[in-house]
């Protein structure tokens, strides 16, 4: 790049001290038009590129030199190059004797520019360059590269850029940019100081001051849109102000498929950058900066899409603002490092569906959302950090937080009001609480933490979560299953786990599940005809009715979620039950799933389940569902052995196709009816007996 600078300002320097050794002798007396031909004839020798002037020249030295040309085209073989409606340029014909050639004014107007650059590196604007930009002979030290023009400085001032069309192909590195109706203005543009090149390092960045304005109404590159783009900034020796800036983006989806990233911006940054100038070296390298840094960034987003093969996210009027972040390490552009230190978000409205969402699949509809970030990690090592991965959670329980708040979230016919969630780091531990005033017509709190071993030890992560409710609508947990069976009324729920963490996995070592519930309506199924079936027939399973109302939910995490649905649909008939009573008092511990009180009652009968089930090996251990009597007693029992998948029942020795499987509801069991004069109660719980 820096040899493709030098010939380019080569170029500009002879055409320039040219056409002002003209301006000075025969301005005066000559039309300059007659130079036409010696103009277009230097072009080609310098360059190999052929100038066709069709416009009127013009030259001035009254007040300054001023040169204006219209009707220009620039020619490369017989590709256009670059089509110019008109350029003027002016300058102070005294500055050429200083030494320090200031060019006051440039003012070009540009129907088309097209540039490329083929495989070998080659541009088609230097045909004559392309030779000595393929140079491989032995480079020169930055030092003697920098003496190399005898103009002490040249620096353009008050530049003003317009094209209609601009297209730049790349096949070197493919990339394609195609710009629509572009205008810039710039007020200083330095390109030589100290004889050395300088619009070609750093020092263009951070050694001067200027400001200028951008707008680009439509831009390609590669798969991404950028549309109505309108900058205006400043450069103030390396801190790049951006005061104004505006813009749409949207990247093309492949196949026809959505855009996966598409939002409008406006707003405001700085970005700084800082380079050193090393000992025995006249200018700084691009490739070690002290600092790049992006600051006081404050954007409104009216709308944000953000989609993937699964999910997508939308949000309505944001403001996204952070006050200071880490690009790159210094001594090197690499995005090795990056921590969110102050991150905030607000949003009118924020959804998150589906990817291929319809009106028909539910939707995560959020209202009035803040979210703050503080001191979060996001890259490590020059990769994006896994959430779950040790290194993220080690570094964010190095005071890391993040806070989530939102007035309220609709899920379905489902909401949740005043939304609060927190997650913060703690030396060695994360933290998380959430709480509602209304979560989903209930109200419920939930906590835990995660504890983070220190790096020097090589201990499993501990963690523990609970969730507490006096007031859980289990309308709720009907809906979000999309059960065959409808249930509603209203349980207190006191839930807790804690175990340890690992090769990204929460592994589950200690549990306690404690629900209860009054007063019950389960739609679509009539559990007390299921009850008198099986007494009367034996046809349908207590294992089964127990599998779908004494585990409830916890069914699900204990088997195979698909096959208890399938019970639960097979189960299903017209009629409606009432359950007076419902207690799931269970407990996990060394893998061990223990049934502590886990029983419920209808107007007519009450059920109850006994026993353990290795969660390990999916076995049942001494575990029987059983029929009570109002002493506790059991009517009716089922003694179960096997596996989950394939549960035996040991009275009959029937094999059944699981405990969540249809199959066991259509086969006919013979259950020994046992003596209602039992030396054993098998039930004494909370659970009261119908007649009690």
């Amino acid at each position: 790049m820096k040899k493709l600078l030098k010939a380019l300002i080569k170029i500009a320097s002879v055409l320039i001290i040219i056409f002002v050794m003209i301006s000075i002798g025969v301005a005066l007396f000559v039309d300059i038009n007659q130079y036409k031909t010696e103009i277009t004839q230097l072009v080609e020798k310098e360059t190999g590129l052929k100038l066709e002037i069709k416009g009127e020249l013009r030259l001035s030295v009254f007040s300054g030199i001023k040169f204006n040309a219209n009707d220009l085209k620039l020619w490369s073989d017989k590709e256009l190059i670059a089509d110019v409606e008109s350029v003027s340029l002016g300058l102070t014909a005294y500055s050429l004797y200083l030494g320090k050639l200031e060019i006051t004014s440039v003012d070009l107007s540009v129907r088309t520019l097209k540039i490329s650059r083929d495989k070998k590196g080659q541009f088609n604007f230097l045909p004559l360059y392309n030779s000595t930009l393929a140079d491989s002979s032995p480079k020169k030290s930055i030092a003697n590269q920098t003496q190399e023009f005898s103009l002490n400085s040249l620096a353009i001032k008050n530049i003003q850029l317009s094209i209609e069309q601009f297209q730049y192909l790349d096949d070197l590195s493919s990339v394609s940019i195609k710009l629509t109706t572009s205008q810039a203005s710039l007020s200083l543009l330095p390109v030589i100081d100290h004889h050395e090149l300088v619009n070609d390092d750093p020092r263009v960045l951070v050694a001067y001051t200027y400001d200028g304005e951008l707008a680009i109404k439509k831009a390609l590159i590669n798969q991404y849109q950028i549309s109505n783009l309108a900058l205006h900034f400043s450069d103030q020796k390396g801190d790049f102000i951006a005061d104004q800036l505006s813009f749409g983006f949207l990247e093309e989806g492949m196949n026809h498929a959505p855009p996966p990233v598409m939002f409008d911006a406006q707003g405001k940054l700085i970005f700084k950058l800082r380079y050193h100038i090393p000992e025995g070296v006249s200018e700084p390298v691009w490739a070690q900066p002290e600092l790049v840094k992006i600051g006081q960034f404050d954007f409104n987003l009216p709308q944000f899409k953000l989609s993937d093969k699964h999910y997508q996210i939308e949000t309505e009027h944001t403001h996204l603002v952070f006050d200071e972040m880490s690009i790159f390490d210094a001594k090197q552009y690499l995005l090795n490092e990056l921590l969110i230190k102050s991150l905030t978000a607000d949003s009118r409205k924020v959804v998150i569906a589906p990817a291929n969402n319809s009106e028909n699949i539910a939707k995560y509809d959020f209202k009035q959302v803040h979210l703050a970030l503080n001191n979060v990690p996001v890259i490590h090592q020059g990769k994006p950090l896994d959430v779950l991965s040790d290194v993220f959670l080690k570094k964010f329980a190095n005071n890391a937080e993040i806070k989530l708040t939102s007035d309220t979230l609709q899920y379905k016919s489902q909401g949740v009001d005043n939304l609060n969630v927190a997650l913060k780091g703690n030396v060695d531990k994360i933290d998380f609480l959430m709480s509602s005033s209304n979560v989903m017509n209930s109200s419920a709190t939930a906590e835990g933490y995660l504890k983070v071993s220190p790096a020097t030890q090589k201990e499993s992560p501990q963690w523990q979560f609970k969730v507490l409710s006096d007031k859980l609508h289990l309308a709720t947990f009907s809906e979000l299953t999309n059960s065959a069976i409808k249930i509603e009324g209203i349980s207190s729920i006191d839930t807790r786990f804690s175990g340890t963490y690992n090769d990204s996995k929460f592994h589950i070592t200690n549990a306690r599940v404690n629900t209860r519930a009054d007063n019950v309506l389960l739609k679509g199924i009539n559990l007390n005809k299921l009850l008198d079936d099986f007494q009367n027939s034996q046809r349908v399973g207590l294992l089964d009715v127990g599998a779908v109302v004494l585990m409830g939910p916890t069914g699900m995490l204990l088997t195979k979620g698909n096959d208890y649905n399938n019970l639960v649909k097979s189960l299903a008939s017209k009629g409606n039950s009432k359950i007076n009573q419902l207690s799931l008092n269970m407990s996990l511990s060394n893998n061990i799933v223990t049934m502590n009180d886990v029983a419920f009652s209808t107007q007519k009968h009450r059920i109850a389940a006994k026993g353990k089930i290795n969660k390990d090996k999916q076995t049942f251990n001494n575990f029987t569902v059983a029929t009570i009597d109002q002493q506790g007693c059991p009517i009716y029992a089922e003694a179960v052995q096997g596996t989950l998948s394939k549960p035996k029942i040991k009275k009959v020795n029937v094999v059944v196709s699981g405990i969540v499987n249809p199959i066991s509801s259509l086969v006919k069991k013979v259950s020994k009816q046992l003596n209602i004069q039992c030396s054993e109660v098998f039930y004494n719980g909370v659970v009261k007996s119908p007649a009690q």
